[in-house]
């Protein structure tokens, strides 16, 4: 199940036009989305594009609103490259009943087999393989303040590249947090990221930052996956304006087998050094993520072996 949060305010083509001067060159009317135009524009500028397409997501004409969504989705999503492949540095040599995936025999645990049939068959075979651990991740969003265009556009390019990393059995949480927490995706859901796009799109947040909150719900979050290998991944300025410190929140990450890497929205000194405190106290890495399109390598590079 995916909890999608309370709508949000639309935009008229007054507004659009307002903030984003170039509308003309995708809409050229009312009702009309270029889609050719869109992409030409983000082989050039892909975060400029992305943000007014985030934008036109929340816009008055219904037409614009889907279409605009349409083509975020084409823009973020992208097939999943970790499906089949070992990750770096994780991989466990496990028994495995796949007699494909591996080059040594596990005679102990074919010989198993004979307690549940008296002759061994083919797919009695069990072979030893290299296997990855399952991973949970958890996406904190920081939502306060607004929420239009370059702050949905990170959290959408952030949430892709988690998702292209995903193998089949892994987990993934979405929160987006501001004064309060709101699950966007549970740990344990199947929906499509298709309907993950939709939630972020259509986020409202408010004007003040409980991080110690937003924390919280992520520990309630990874203790509850089936993996035991839990990453939290903390989109912020690292400034709470709200709740209480949160700090020793963020020191109680390990006891809850987890590890807190948090992504700086700010490479100002006291932002900065706030993030890099917090990912400290939570055992994992601090990496700046300035530009939707810097998302990927942020992304690889906190999570890195």
């Amino acid at each position: 199940m995916l909890l999608r949060q309370h709508g949000s305010r639309t935009m008229s083509r007054a507004e659009l036009e307002h903030r984003h001067a170039d509308l003309q060159r995708f809409s050229a009317e009312i009702g009309t989305l270029d889609a050719e135009a869109v992409h030409v524009a983000a082989r050039t500028d892909f975060d400029e594009t992305l943000e007014l397409l985030v934008d036109l997501a929340k816009a008055t004409d219904a037409s614009i609103r889907l279409a605009a969504r349409r083509l975020a989705l084409q823009l973020t999503i992208r097939p999943s490259r970790a499906n089949g492949a070992y990750r770096m540095g994780t991989s466990r040599l496990s028994t495995v009943d796949d007699p494909l995936a591996g080059v040594d025999l596990d005679l102990d645990a074919t010989l198993a087999r004979l307690d549940q049939h008296p002759r061994l068959r083919a797919e009695d075979v069990r072979v030893r393989a290299w296997r990855s651990p399952a991973t949970a991740y958890v996406l904190l969003v920081d939502a306060s303040g607004s929420v239009a265009g370059p702050r949905v556009a990170t959290a959408l390019v952030t949430a892709a590249a988690v998702a292209a990393r995903m193998r089949p059995d892994d987990e993934l949480a979405v929160v987006a947090f501001w004064s309060q927490a709101v699950v966007l995706r549970p740990i344990r859901s199947i929906a499509a990221m298709t309907d993950l796009v939709g939630a972020l799109l259509t986020l409202r947040g408010g004007g003040t930052t409980d991080l110690a909150l937003a924390l919280r719900t992520g520990l309630r979050q990874a203790g509850t996956a089936r993996s035991r290998r839990r990453e939290i991944l903390l989109i912020t300025d690292g400034i709470a304006t709200a709740g209480s410190d949160p700090m020793p929140v963020a020191a109680a990450a390990g006891a809850a087998g987890a590890r807190l890497h948090v992504l700086a929205l700010s490479d100002e000194e006291p932002s900065y050094r706030a993030c890099s405190r917090l990912a400290g106290a939570g055992g994992g890495r601090c990496a700046g993520l300035l530009r939707a399109s810097s998302a990927p390598a942020a992304v690889a590079d906190i999570l890195r072996p």
